[in-house]
C-alpha cells in the first residue's frame, strides 16, 4: 500500500487544493489499472481524516481499490458562489487529474463519507449514477429543504435547488441505472433522525437501498468499524469481490 498527498490546480475553485490517496502495491493486489473510491470527510476534518482517524489505509491493504481523499473545507461537496464550486472541483478537476495521474481503470467509481462527507457522497452519487456505481454514506447530515433553508439562510433559490437531496432522490428514481445504495447511523448520534427520514424518503420512492443501524454515536471509533463493512460492497459493485482481492496476495 503507498499513501500520499498532493495538490492539484482547481479551475472551478481557483487555486490549488490538497488531497491524500492510497494506491495498492501491485505486487500484492494484481496489476493495474484498479477500480477508485472517492472517499469524502466531515465538516470538522480535512482531506487526512480518513487517514490518519481511521483505519482505512490498513482495510484497504492489498485490496486492488485506489482511495483519493480530498480536502472539502466546509462546502457540503457543492457549488455555492462563483468561487466555491466543490461539486465541479470533483466532477471536472480531481477525478479527470486523478485517472490522468494514477492507474484508475476505466469506468464508475464508488464514493463514500461521513457527516458532510456522506451528504455528499449520497447527494452526487444519486445526482451523477453514471459515474459512481456504488456509494455508502455513514452518520450523514441530510437536510430536506425547509431544513437547509432554515440551516443556511443565505443560500439562494438556486443554491437550495442545488443542494434538495429529496428532490435528487426523486430525480435519481428515473435514471437508467442506479448505483447500489447504502447508509448507516449510529443509535445516540445526533443526525439519527435526519437518516431515519430520507431512509423513509427512499422507501416511498422505491429506491432500493440498505439502511442499518448500529450502537454508537457521531465519533470516529464508529466510522472505523463501519467503513470495513462498505470497503466490500464497493469492491463487489466494481468487479472485486474481497475474497477475490485477498486470493490475490496470498
Amino acid at each position: 500500500m503507498n499513501i500520499g498527498q498532493m495538490q492539484t490546480r482547481s479551475r472551478a475553485l481557483g487555486r490549488h487544493i490538497t488531497f491524500s490517496f492510497s494506491l495498492p502495491d501491485p505486487q500484492e493486489a494484481g496489476p493495474p489499472p484498479y477500480p477508485a473510491l472517492l472517499q469524502l470527510h466531515g465538516a470538522t476534518d480535512d482531506h487526512s481524516a480518513w487517514i490518519t482517524r481511521s483505519k482505512l489505509a490498513v482495510y484497504l491493504d492489498n485490496k486492488p481499490l485506489i482511495a483519493i481523499m480530498p480536502d472539502g473545507g466546509l462546502s457540503l461537496w457543492g457549488n455555492r458562489g462563483p468561487r466555491e464550486r466543490y461539486e465541479d472541483f470533483l466532477m471536472e478537476d480531481l477525478l479527470p487529474t486523478c485517472s490522468a495521474l494514477c492507474p484508475v481503470r476505466p469506468g464508475p467509481w464508488a464514493i463514500g463519507g461521513l457527516s458532510m462527507g456522506g451528504f455528499g457522497a449520497l447527494r452526487l452519487g444519486l445526482k451523477y449514477p453514471h459515474r459512481f456505481a456504488s456509494i455508502w454514506a455513514h452518520s450523514s447530515f441530510i437536510p430536506d429543504r425547509p431544513a437547509l433553508r432554515e440551516r443556511f439562510p443565505d443560500m439562494t433559490a438556486e443554491e437550495l435547488d442545488h443542494f434538495d437531496i429529496y428532490a435528487i432522490a426523486a430525480e435519481a428514481v428515473k435514471a437508467p441505472t442506479r448505483p447500489r445504495l447504502s447508509l448507516d447511523c449510529g443509535t445516540e448520534d445526533f443526525l439519527i433522525e435526519h437518516n431515519r427520514a430520507f431512509h423513509d424518503h427512499l422507501q416511498k420512492l422505491n429506491y432500493p437501498h440498505e439502511y442499518a443501524e448500529h450502537p454508537g454515536a457521531h465519533t470516529w471509533e464508529y466510522w472505523d468499524e463501519h467503513v470495513q463493512q462498505a470497503i466490500p460492497q464497493h469492491l463487489e459493485v466494481l468487479g472485486v469481490t474481497a475474497q477475490a482481492s485477498d486470493e490475490l496476495s496470498a
